[in-house]
């Protein structure tokens, strides 16, 4: 019999946290007024640090909470939809990549 880990708010699927990760947001960070809008496709595809490893991904949606300054970014990695989670920016752990060769601008995928 093998260990799962517990689902977590934001994703049903996530390796243990390792130093280095990605930060998960806050749920401060998640409610309330504030600016959010639909990744650009240049910002679209991203390698994110999670479990230890960069792991390709792609963001759906940026979060500018009101009085912040720290920008969030709703991350999707790993098969179809499962894994998935809002965290905060930083260039250390979530890294613009060039989009795949032959995705048209403004793809999800």
């Amino acid at each position: 019999m093998g260990t799962t880990p517990a689902p977590t708010y934001g994703s049903l699927v996530r390796p243990p946290a390792q130093p280095g990760d990605a930060e998960r947001a806050p749920r401060e960070l998640m409610s309330g007024p504030g600016r959010s809008w639909d990744a650009e496709p240049r910002w679209r595809w991203v390698e994110i640090r999670i479990g230890g490893e960069w792991r390709p991904g792609q963001i759906e949606r940026w979060r500018l909470h009101q009085g912040s300054t720290c920008w969030v970014a709703m991350v999707r990695w790993g098969p179809e939809t499962l894994s998935w989670g809002w965290y905060l920016y930083s260039p250390d752990t979530i890294r613009q990549v060039p989009r795949p060769a032959g995705t048209p601008i403004g793809s999800a995928r």
